[in-house]
């Protein structure tokens, strides 16, 4: 789709390294000005955990980082932010939050709109059309497996 901006990484963490510090320069290149972030943590459990770990991380940057929740002050965050980070961990957990807290549809709007959209791992699962090609295990069950459909073609 013409506009869009797709920073897709593989993984958070590269072995011996910390957490994004394989790829901070390409972040923060990616984002540019764009200060504003909303942290998408539903791929793991510990949600609160998980976005004090990317705050933590991205303010060393200059980001303003803030956790998207699964309700109405998520989908208001998600309309304000200047960029979106939506982190790894168990993608059919991912689908299944944004499936339900009725996020997904948004996030796909806004990031089809131009919001600069940066996934890892799970998150970079999320751009494709599904995630039927996932090595995930299947610890919760979506309405379905279509995803974010950002991209023409399927990850794994």
């Amino acid at each position: 789709m013409p506009g869009m901006r797709l920073l897709l990484l593989s993984n958070s963490t590269n072995h011996g390294e910390g957490y994004l510090d394989h790829a901070i320069a390409a972040v923060r290149a990616f984002f540019g000005p764009r200060r504003r972030l909303a942290f998408v943590p539903f791929a793991l459990h510990d949600q609160a955990a998980y976005t004090r770990k990317a705050q933590e991380r991205l303010q060393r940057e200059g980001f303003e980082v803030d956790g998207l929740t699964a309700d109405s002050a998520g989908a208001a965050l998600l309309e304000a932010a200047e960029g979106v980070f939506v982190g790894g961990g168990n993608t059919f957990r991912l689908l299944d939050t944004l499936q339900r807290s009725g996020l997904l549809e948004p996030l796909r709007r806004r990031v089809r709109a131009g919001l600069p959209y940066l996934g890892a791992s799970a998150g970079t699962n999320l751009a494709a059309p599904t995630i039927r090609t996932t090595n995930d295990m299947p610890i919760v069950q979506p309405k379905g497996f279509e995803a974010l459909g950002l991209l023409p073609f399927q990850i794994n």
